[in-house]
């Protein structure tokens, strides 16, 4: 009976929780579980035995036993303290649980009404808000001494007719039982991308994590180690571009590898480190490693960065169909400066061609593409060639639309009319197969620029 009365005063003495004196959460986006009476107790208390021996035996579980004491309860139950806390305010709970916090350190998670607590053996907060759950999300291989803890806790739903509330997670990074980095914000339970043409369904670097929060509603972009936000949670989505075809960097990834923010102005660029990348408005990024003719491409090296990479950013109508591109070298340094109308944007897959050709309505302008040591180039050929491109020869000449008659005229690259090559029709017929005619005499265009009076139509290309 003594006993019992005992454990009763102890009970009613406990007062206001021990996470009640803890730090003021709310100012940094953080919310805390609430504790309640009428919160149901843990299913199964931890009793300090896990399964971690052989062939998942039960083994004793020794800094638990050196830390927790069970005490019995008029009903048979048991509830916990911790032997080091002070007595006179000793709190007692449902359950409490070991977890490795970094090296040999280890921290004990306390349940009790609903809600748990990261305390120490005195049974001391380690910093965080009280939660429902807290767990070990990500290890790296190169902090080996430090663990990431996811932490989730039951928010109010977004959805009014929500029967449950909603989870939202946080994280927290302790090394050797230290707190050194919380997550700036709370964000909801999913991956917080969004379908971004172009590109990757997922981060290829495995400490970065797409995450997204309701106030302000926004996506961005968590670094699990430092529980930095590399792009700040305020996009309608976020995404990852690389260029999965060029040179692998020391980290495993791409060396042309890009984030990506959506908003109502189209795509932004950034650096994996976050640095934001100012570039004209686009919707769509693609990169591609054949646009130099064949006798202009470096030789394969595995152990010299690939510089002959061009990269392409596009501007789509509301049907997604391409409007114009502008064209980088691998540095983002632009090549043309100013947009190229569709009709005539790289694709892979295209001639071997060692010139790069398109009309506006200033007329057609002419590039040689050069690469250097420092990348891809364009040396302006000629500008402002009167007339509509209509087909760039393997060999350079350019078949126009003029004003004049016959309307179809082949030019040289630097815009001098070749003789004898006007035609008053012209016929594509793909795969680099052009019928031509003038004054009912019909021929093919060969890419060197002479005529064949063998018609041909494409079989296969």
């Amino acid at each position: 009976m003594r006993k019992q009365l005992g454990v009763l005063a102890l009970l009613a003495s406990l007062g206001p929780p021990a996470w009640a004196q803890t730090a003021d959460f709310s100012s940094t986006g953080i919310t805390a579980c609430s504790p309640s009476p009428q919160n149901p107790v843990v299913d199964e208390p931890y009793t300090g035995y896990q399964a971690t021996g052989y062939k998942g035996s039960m083994e004793r579980d020794s800094a638990w036993f050196a830390a927790v004491r069970a005490i019995s309860q008029p009903d048979g139950s048991k509830r916990y303290v911790f032997r080091q806390a002070p007595a006179k305010s000793q709190p007692v709970f449902e359950s409490i649980e070991t977890l490795p916090l970094g090296g040999k350190a280890i921290g004990f998670i306390a349940y009790r009404q609903g809600c748990g607590d990261l305390l120490d053996a005195h049974g001391r907060s380690l910093g965080l808000a009280p939660f429902n759950t807290l767990e070990a999300e990500f290890r790296s291989p190169d902090m080996a001494n430090s663990v990431l803890l996811k932490r989730t806790v039951a928010v109010a739903s977004s959805k009014s007719s929500a029967a449950e509330p909603e989870m939202a997670k946080s994280y927290a990074r302790f090394t050797h039982g230290k707190l050194i980095a919380i997550s700036p914000h709370q964000y909801h339970l999913g991956d917080g991308l969004t379908s971004i043409d172009s590109a990757n369904s997922e981060l290829s670097a495995s400490h970065l994590m797409a995450m997204h929060v309701s106030t302000p509603d926004g996506a961005g972009i968590l670094d699990l180690i430092s529980l930095h936000e590399v792009l700040e949670p305020r996009w309608q989505g976020v995404g990852q571009i690389s260029d999965h075809g060029g040179n692998i960097g020391k980290n495993g990834l791409p060396e042309q590898s890009f984030l990506l923010g959506l908003d109502a102005a189209g795509l932004h660029l950034h650096t994996l480190q976050g640095k934001a990348i100012a570039l004209p408005r686009f919707d769509r990024m693609k990169f591609q490693h054949s646009w130099l003719s064949s006798g202009d491409r470096p030789p394969a090296s595995k152990t010299r960065r690939d510089t002959s990479v061009l990269i392409q950013t596009l501007e789509l109508d509301a049907k997604k169909q391409v409007l114009s591109c502008r064209l980088y070298n691998h540095d983002l340094q632009a090549l043309v400066d100013e947009p190229i109308p569709a009709a005539y944007c790289p694709h892979p897959g295209g001639r071997d061609n060692a010139y790069f050709a398109y009309s506006t309505a200033a007329g057609t302008q002419v590039y040689r593409k050069q690469h250097t040591d420092t990348g891809l180039s364009l040396q302006h050929v000629a500008r402002d060639i009167p007339g509509k491109l209509i087909y760039l020869l393997d060999s350079g000449p350019l078949l126009l639309q003029t004003a004049k008659q016959p309307p179809y005229q082949l030019v040289t690259p630097e815009g001098t009319e070749i003789a004898d090559r006007s035609f008053d029709t012209v016929e594509h017929r793909g795969c680099g197969h052009i019928a031509v005619s003038r004054g009912g005499q019909r021929w093919m265009l060969r890419q060197d620029g002479s005529l064949s009076t063998t018609m041909t139509f494409p079989f296969s290309c």
